[in-house]
């Protein structure tokens, strides 16, 4: 008997320590010397290909075998990255072969040179990321694939069915539904949160059934997801001078629904164009409590009438939705 006890406590801790590594909440964690993605992934969320979706949800990680001691990344619990779609993996520096002045038959391998940003977001996360809508603004929808598959990405071929006056549209976004935002401080309802999960292309029919191929993926497509006409997308330009109007307000949802934020994130904003905002303009993030303060950088991306999208361009201190924006 007091080994069968012994054996089910044991069990019992084992089962409660993963547990708890599964279900505990977003934290802040400190790079260390030595630390590699796949390392930290080991560590902290007992699984180590789970290494590329840590890396996706902190964006301001351009390599993710360059990793430097002291710099912050977010860690999400690991349920909560189980849950997110498999993104696309970021693109790499492009690595070049060079020959050595003093042996020509060897060659190096060296990273090409950073260029300078331009834009104040990558193109790919700026159409990717979406907006908020009051109403999802759907012209049709993927019903079935011609592998039979749920989950599509590039290159595969789906069947679509098109509303009446959108049946000679011949490129598509593919977009979702995600959820119905409330104002995470008043409760009201703010609208749809709209999301891009890729770009379609028709190529024919099938028995009178619309083809398409899609051309690009930002994450998985599903069947049952929504259609919208394609319009050309350029990420923004970082202005000449910055805009920091006297405007303040919340942050009320993220691109990919994260609670807790990071440099680089995307992140949606309860005031819009009708209320003064324009692409280009950056707002401090601030604490309330104990003392009102600074604790981060955001700046606008996109606009809608009522609500707006933003990049978080630093943080010195946890950030999460509901967290108050404005001049400080």
């Amino acid at each position: 008997m007091k080994k069968f006890l012994a054996f089910f406590l044991l069990g019992f801790i084992m089962f409660s320590s993963t547990l708890n590594a599964q279900d505990r909440a977003s934290q802040e964690y400190i790079i260390e010397k030595g630390d590699t993605l796949w390392g930290i992934s080991d560590s902290e969320l007992e699984d180590t290909f789970l290494w590329p979706k840590l890396w996706n949800v902190n964006p301001h990680i351009e390599n993710p075998d360059l990793i430097y001691p002291g710099r912050m990344i977010i860690i999400p619990s690991r349920e909560e990255l189980m849950r997110m779609p498999a993104l696309p993996a970021k693109k790499l520096p492009v690595a070049k072969k060079q020959e050595t002045a003093a042996s020509k038959p060897k060659s190096v391998w060296k990273y090409a040179p950073i260029l300078k940003k331009t834009h104040i977001i990558d193109r790919d996360l700026y159409i990717a990321s979406g907006w908020i809508a009051d109403r999802f603004p759907s012209i049709g929808r993927i019903t079935s694939s011609t592998l039979d598959k749920q989950m599509v990405s590039k290159d595969d071929i789906v069947y679509i069915k098109l509303n009446e006056e959108a049946k000679y549209e011949n490129r598509l976004f593919a977009i979702r539904d995600i959820k119905i935002v409330k104002h995470p401080v008043t409760g009201k309802k703010i609208g749809h949160q709209i999301r891009v999960a890729g770009i379609l292309e028709v190529i024919g029919e099938d028995n009178n059934i619309t083809k398409a191929k899609i051309v690009d993926s930002f994450e998985d497509v599903q069947i049952g997801d929504g259609l919208l006409p394609y319009r050309e997308m350029e990420a923004p330009l970082i202005p000449d001078s910055v805009r920091k109007p006297a405007i303040e307000g919340y942050i009320i949802e993220s691109h990919m629904n994260s609670y807790l934020l990071g440099e680089g994130n995307v992140i949606f904003l309860d005031k819009g164009e009708n209320d003064g905002i324009e692409v280009g303009d950056v707002f401090t993030v601030v604490a309330e409590k104990p003392t009102e303060r600074a604790i981060g950088t955001l700046q606008v991306v996109s606009l809608q009438p009522a609500t707006s999208g933003a990049v978080l361009l630093q943080s010195e201190h946890e950030v999460t939705i509901g967290r108050k924006w404005g001049q400080k």
